[in-house]
């Protein structure tokens, strides 16, 4: 990562509790979703999540990069609700609106403008 690209991204992350009996559960008990975005206009520019198999963990990040926080989580969450039908939805659907929340609450501590 370039300084200069340092310098207009930050980094946000939300934890969600992961349903029981399930693998990634097994392996990690909570779900960590990590996103970088663009702070010059609020798109996503890199994501990770602890998900267990990296075809999950590449499916959910092709999803979430490029989506503008600026939109707001609902339309995140249909393209999940839509495409993802895996055990740990709500978690991930939780995790969003994580993000955003943390999103929100930048934007008023450098009292920008959403």
């Amino acid at each position: 990562m370039t300084d200069a690209h340092q310098r207009n991204t930050i980094l946000l992350s939300s934890y969600a509790k992961l349903p029981s009996s399930t693998t990634a559960e097994a392996v990690y008990d909570i779900l960590v979703l990590a996103v970088l975005f663009d702070n010059r206009n609020g798109i996503i520019v890199e994501a990770e999540t602890s998900m267990v198999t990296e075809l999950a963990k590449n499916f959910v990040t092709n999803l979430i990069v490029g989506y503008n926080l600026n939109d707001g989580p609902e339309g995140l969450i249909e393209l999940f609700d839509t495409y993802y039908h895996g055990h740990a939805k709500k978690a991930l659907e939780t995790a969003i609106r994580g993000v955003f929340n943390k999103y929100r609450d930048y934007m008023a501590e450098n009292n920008l403008s959403l």
